[in-house]
């Protein structure tokens, strides 16, 4: 009787072992149904019933992991989708600053820096001290245009929305909304001057206005002066050379630069600008049927053959000036003559440029003012060694 009491006993509880098992599977996750498996199978091993048990909870663990499996699946595919979206959403915000085109503002900004600093016999020593400034007011400079840029797209929504080549812009194809790109604008500006005051923590404060007045005058400029008669050419201008404005402006100020430094600056502005409002004549010609009705741009008053031809004679102006004038070889000459090899390059991109149809001819010019930003930053770099 003894021994029927507890074959008895034993089986209950038995069975009530099984089941406590199969409730902390569904709790624990596949590790416990490990553990309670390798008991059970171990204490039961010779029992139908437990066979049947083992047989179910092998079921059960094929299931959960297929179950985990295609979890982790949907989840791997929703983290993919994710990324795939902030990255197309971080790509039209880029976009919009124009990252490529607004480095031509950088290095107008390292030029009259570093004609600055040469001029004045600087040592290499106290270059290289005044580098963290000049890479916090670059990042000032870059983060202001590229505001600009965005002003300028959403102001322009409209024309772009039925233009050919720019209805992919973020703003125009609709990527990113008009209240975003707006936000975007106002938090690359504060952004930008709060680059602008750790730059100048040094100095006066002259750097820091300078940065707000040109972003002043690139809201203005998007807000509707861009489409006055021969304003916008000006302007954008005034934004090419400006840099050199604020080269000056860093550090001890524009009253701390000698007469020399600031002729040579003034003729730095004197190729610069009017090869930038050539660009920008250049690429009113290619909007001429876009902007009518909304612009009054030169090609529309005078025509399109006329325009191009100012254009590219203001061009032709600004390459003879660099080719026979001694100044420039002078300022520039290093060794390696680096300058000579960028007029080498440029001269030559922008004769072919005026060749090329109108698209293709501004942005080959863009690349030659590139090249020769390029030589002058590399030749001024070498005096300073």
């Amino acid at each position: 009787p003894i021994c029927g009491i507890m074959v008895a006993a034993m089986s209950i509880f038995r069975y009530y072992y099984i089941n406590v098992a199969l409730v902390a599977l569904r709790v624990e996750g596949s590790f416990s149904f490990n553990l309670q498996y390798n008991r059970i199978s171990h204490h039961t091993h010779s029992s139908t019933t437990a066979g049947r048990v083992v047989t179910s909870l092998r079921r059960r663990k094929r299931t959960s992991l297929d179950h985990q499996d295609g979890r982790r699946h949907v989840i791997n595919n929703n983290l993919s989708i994710a990324e795939n979206c902030f990255g197309q959403t971080a790509k039209s915000y880029i976009r919009m600053m124009r990252p490529v085109t607004i480095i031509q503002a950088v290095g107008a900004f390292l030029v009259g820096r570093l004609v600055i600093l040469t001029s004045s016999a600087a040592s290499s020593s106290s270059i290289i001290k005044e580098v963290p400034d000049i890479l916090t007011a670059s990042i000032s400079i870059y983060l202001s245009y590229g505001a600009g840029m965005a002003m300028n797209d959403c102001a322009d929504v409209a024309i772009d929305s039925v233009h050919e080549d720019k209805q992919h812009r973020s703003v125009a194809s609709e990527t990113v909304s008009m209240r975003n790109a707006s936000l975007f604008c106002v938090v690359l500006s504060i952004l930008s001057l709060i680059f602008s005051f750790c730059a100048s923590c040094t100095g006066c404060n002259g750097f820091p206005v300078w940065s707000f007045f040109n972003l002043t005058i690139m809201a203005m400029y998007a807000l509707g002066l861009q489409r006055i008669f021969l304003v916008k050419n000006l302007m954008c201008g005034y934004l090419a050379i400006a840099p050199l404005i604020g080269a000056s402006l860093l550090g001890g100020g524009a009253s701390n630069l000698g007469g020399d430094v600031a002729g040579k600056l003034y003729k730095l502005a004197l190729i610069g600008f009017p090869l930038q409002v050539a660009r920008e004549i250049l690429k009113d010609i290619e909007d001429v049927k876009v902007d009518e009705g909304t612009k009054k741009t030169l090609p529309l008053v005078i025509g399109e053959r006329k325009s191009k031809w100012i254009a590219y004679s203001l061009v032709a102006v600004v390459n003879g000036t660099m080719l026979l004038s001694p100044y420039f070889w002078t300022m520039f000459k290093s060794t390696p003559n680096v300058y000579a090899l960028s007029v080498v390059i440029g001269t030559p991109m922008c004769i072919w440029a005026s060749v090329l149809p109108l698209s293709e001819g501004q942005k080959m010019l863009k690349k030659s003012i590139y090249v020769l930003l390029l030589g002058m930053i590399t030749a001024l770099l070498n005096q300073a060694r």
